[in-house]
């Protein structure tokens, strides 16, 4: 009986492979017939806390006793805002559930050290608080972005750059610096007219501006030279804004036929300071769960010389179009468009300004079906990142990430993004088994404990997921932009972008995962997951996967290859399809 299910899962995995070599270009939808085009009903309800949570929750922790008696005659400031989940009591099968607790982050700029303050919503217990020592990964708050730009204004020799015209500031990479145990806050200076380009460290220790040597600090540049579009100049969202819904989206018939929980990336989970941008839990396909969570905990990017390397954040929600008239604003940046609305980008406008921050929601033709597409973009620096999730009618997940920049030097240099997919699977059940799949294998291998593979284009390589006690499956296929770490050989020849599967079992609690923070590794800003596949068994267990693409650009002129879809050879993502669903 078993091999005959590894004959039928053999059969089933060439007739797959082999339709995606001959006709699946990595961004066109698969076949579908003229009726998966029907119509389709949006309905949202929010969830978790509210902003106005939120903010009283960061008002009684600055009023509380501790947070006075720690900081009382310092020079600090307000940097981020945390939701903190209780994992106690959780179990698979239950629905998240919203967080319950949060953490403010303060950092005291007279001793250079972080106040964590954390308490409940719900305000049934004092606030508590402690120390963290070091500055490093201690990220921007947006009020220091605010309060850096009045620095600057006040320096004297920035006051009589401005007599002689314009000067336009902006958030520039990295964005601290470390010096002499100095937590500087970094912002761009450039005349528009001259070309003339700096950037400074601002001291909110002396309450004034410190230069680099070479007008940038180390790992970074500022010259004439400038690459990519305009800066809009609207700022960002800070960590912590409150943004979550439950989405359900239901055919003409009212059956539902995708269910999800939506978190916008300034509300995701991962590490603080970093997160995992546009985030989606309890993931159900036809009232069969596919995924716990669906996210992309590590961002980096690696140049060929001078800028360099950065972990990049996914908190920070920039400015896109997101139609106002019709829509409807579910909750704080969570919209759903009006029929026919579609949502445009800085990929596809190549214009950094918008009227929307968050999430907007809607649905889209492409080819012979419709997908609901869940969009957000985001800003990292001069960096300018598009997050993308769309869901077919036909059960396909095709999770996009696409690439930008605002004007600066560095971005004229060739280099690669990475970005790390992690999809918690849970195919009907939190009971999996992980199939290798490969063109031309008499039999799929099972993967039978944690391991790490390369992509293989020479023979589709991709993983199917299983339910442990049915037949129900989903397929991860590499996108053909989705790029290599390995030589013709197969030798890893990119040890800053790692690799690109990782099949691992789940750690921790539905909630709380412990598997998303590689910050401890030595090859940060590179991502290192290696100590996370330690040979646990993986046959009939609760897994996760971990994928990654790699996007090497040499310039940021966007190529959309479809009118208002963000296709094209700078997006990258896997596909998911659903076997014997």
């Amino acid at each position: 009986m078993y091999r005959k299910f590894l004959f039928a899962l053999a059969l089933t995995s060439l007739c797959l492979t082999a339709a995606f070599a001959a006709g699946n270009d990595g961004e066109k939808v698969t076949a579908r017939s003229k009726r998966a085009a029907k119509k389709l009903s949006i309905r949202a309800v929010p969830w978790g806390p509210t902003q106005a949570d939120v903010d009283a929750a960061r008002q009684r922790a600055a009023n509380s006793e501790t947070v006075r008696r720690e900081l009382n005659g310092t020079n600090y400031r307000e940097v981020g805002f945390e939701y903190l989940y209780d994992g106690e009591n959780e179990t698979r099968s239950q629905s998240s559930k919203p967080p319950t607790r949060f953490r403010v982050v303060y950092f005291n700029y007279t001793t250079d050290m972080s106040l964590y303050a954390e308490g409940h919503f719900a305000g049934t217990e004092p606030i508590t608080s402690y120390w963290v020592t070091g500055t490093a990964g201690v990220g921007v708050g947006v009020g220091e972005i605010e309060a850096a730009y009045r620095v600057v204004d006040q320096d004297a020799g920035v006051i009589a750059r401005k007599k002689t015209g314009t000067l336009e500031y902006y958030e520039p990479m990295p964005p601290t610096t470390i010096v002499d145990g100095e937590r500087l806050v970094n912002i761009g200076i450039k005349n528009p007219r001259t070309g003339e380009n700096e950037i400074v460290g601002v001291s909110f220790k002396n309450n004034k501006i410190v230069k680099y040597e070479g007008n940038a600090p180390p790992a970074s540049a500022a010259t004439p030279e400038a690459c990519g579009v305009a800066s809009g100049g609207q700022g960002s969202t800070g960590d912590g804004v409150a943004g979550q819904a439950t989405l359900t989206v239901n055919d003409t018939g009212g059956n539902p036929l995708w269910e999800m929980l939506v978190v916008r990336p300034s509300a995701s989970s991962g590490r603080a300071f970093e997160r995992s941008g546009l985030e989606v839990r309890d993931v159900k396909y036809k009232g069969k769960l596919v995924l716990k969570r669906g996210h992309a905990p590590i961002l980096n990017v690696k140049y060929i010389n001078s800028c360099g390397p950065y972990r990049d954040w996914q908190f920070a929600e920039g400015f896109f179009n997101a139609p106002a008239a019709g829509a409807q604003d579910i909750a704080p940046g969570i919209r759903i468009l009006a029929a026919g609305q579609v949502a445009t980008t800085v990929v596809e406008s190549r214009n950094d300004t918008g009227n929307f921050q968050g999430v907007a929601i809607y649905t889209q033709d492409v080819g012979n079906g419709t997908e609901v597409v869940l969009v957000t973009e985001m800003n990292a620096g001069w960096y300018r990142y598009i997050m993308e999730w769309r869901f077919g009618t036909d059960g396909t997940i095709r999770p996009r990430y696409g690439f930008g920049s605002i004007s600066d030097s560095c971005v004229c240099i060739q280099r690669t993004h990475h970005v790390y997919w992690r999809f918690d699977f849970d195919v009907v059940n939190a009971s999996n088994k992980i199939y290798l799949m490969e063109r031309g294998r008499r039999y799929q291998k099972l993967v039978e404990t944690e391991s790490d593979f390369f992509k293989k284009p020479q023979t589709s390589r991709s993983l199917m997921i299983q339910n442990a006690t049915g037949e129900e499956a989903y397929q991860l296929v590499p996108g053909l932009n989705d790029g290599l770490v390995t030589n013709a050989s197969g030798n890893l020849t990119d040890t800053f972008g790692a690799g690109d599967f990782w099949v691992m079992r789940f750690k921790g609690t539905p909630s709380t995962p412990t598997e998303l923070d590689d910050s401890d590794g030595p090859e940060y800003p590179g991502a290192y997951l290696a100590p996370w596949i330690n040979g646990e068994a993986t046959v009939d267990q609760d897994l996760v996967v971990w994928y990654a693409a790699h996007q090497v650009r040499v310039d940021d002129a966007s190529r959309p290859d479809a009118p208002q879809v963000i296709a094209g050879s700078h997006v990258v993502g896997p596909t998911l399809r659903p076997v014997r669903w």
